[in-house]
């Protein structure tokens, strides 16, 4: 079958390898769609998160259903996407039953085979079952969409309140979008310095968008970090309003240096968000397949597993010409 391997850091490779045989206690899922997620770009560039190489990467698809042991409840032919975190179901919070913040959380395409191929495999309570999508390639974005999801439910927001995305990457984005069409806040800006993602930004029905985010700081009562950059997440600090919220949805390849004092004086309140739960991609696949949600805009460009490596370098180069890619398998 086709699969996009990870050999190390920038040395991802299309090949052919046998077919993945399921257990018996796992579902044969055929990938239609998968997508390049934030996490993947950190493995391209840094080599984060991989246990052994090399590996099948990806953990964001939809597919349909193969096979699937009996009394699974799904059957050949349903739509489905999955659940692709793998948590060690030890640590505190695992026995607390809070498997976003598990101690030595991993992802499919990570500690075990991905979906950048033409099947992968699931045990079924690993399995969401989808109407049948009217747009595939969107229901490829379910996962990260409960990110989105997962990060709002934190902020408590109310429709009065003003909010600053400070990134406009597919997290950030995806965020601002909730926040917008979900929550209905008073108004949501997003700050990029690059052109490219601004158009997005726009493209997505977001009116206040700009390159500098200290316009928009000072007014903010939520601002979420989706940038991961150590210098944007000082500016934040330093130019946000008394008593506001940051939230971090980014994950950092430099560890920042930020003048804390400077939250401690505003009293301002600084939470972290991390995947989701189950709840949160049930959501999301609702709002995809069920509510309409339009999220066509995020998706730039659809490529063959052959061309995998020039995805992953137009995604981590210098100049943005896209938002997000999918694999179509």
């Amino acid at each position: 079958m086709k699969a996009v391997r990870n050999y190390g850091i920038r040395d991802v490779r299309f090949e052919e390898i046998e077919k993945v045989v399921p257990k018996p206690e796992e579902a044969l899922i055929k990938v239609d769609y998968a997508g390049i997620c934030g996490s993947d770009l950190h493995i391209y560039r840094e080599g984060m998160f991989v246990e052994d190489l090399p590996e099948t990467m990806g953990h964001e698809f939809v597919g349909h259903i193969v096979s699937a042991p009996d009394g699974s409840g799904f059957k050949a032919g349903d739509a489905v996407t999955g659940d692709p975190r793998i948590v060690c179901g030890k640590c505190r919070a695992c026995s607390d039953g809070a498997y976003p913040r598990c101690e030595n959380l991993a992802f499919i395409g990570e500690a075990r085979p991905g979906c950048f191929a033409e099947y992968v495999a699931l045990e079924p309570e690993k399995l969401i079952l989808l109407k049948e999508p009217k747009d595939l390639k969107q229901a490829a974005l379910i996962e990260p969409l409960a990110v989105a999801v997962h990060a709002c439910k934190r902020m408590d927001a109310a429709e009065k309140e003003k909010a600053l995305i400070v990134g406009g990457g597919p997290i950030g984005l995806l965020i601002a979008a909730v926040l917008n069409e979900v929550y209905h806040l008073k108004s949501v800006a997003v700050a990029d310095i690059d052109e490219y993602r601004q158009g997005v930004a726009r493209a997505a029905g977001l009116a206040e968008v700009g390159p500098d985010l200290t316009a928009y700081a000072p007014e903010a009562d939520i601002i979420v970090d989706a940038a991961g950059s150590g210098r944007a997440l000082d500016l934040m600090i330093q130019h946000a309003k008394h008593g506001s919220r940051l939230y971090i949805s980014a994950i950092y390849e430099k560890l920042p240096v930020v003048d804390l004092n400077a939250a401690v004086s505003k009293e301002m309140k600084l939470i972290g968000s991390n995947n989701y739960d189950r709840e949160d991609l049930e959501e999301a696949a609702r709002l995809i397949t069920e509510d309409g949600m339009d999220l066509s805009w995020i998706i730039s460009s659809v490529l063959f597993p052959e061309q995998a490596a020039e995805g992953f370098e137009r995604l981590a180069g210098a100049v943005k010409k896209d938002m997000k890619i999918l694999f179509r398998f």
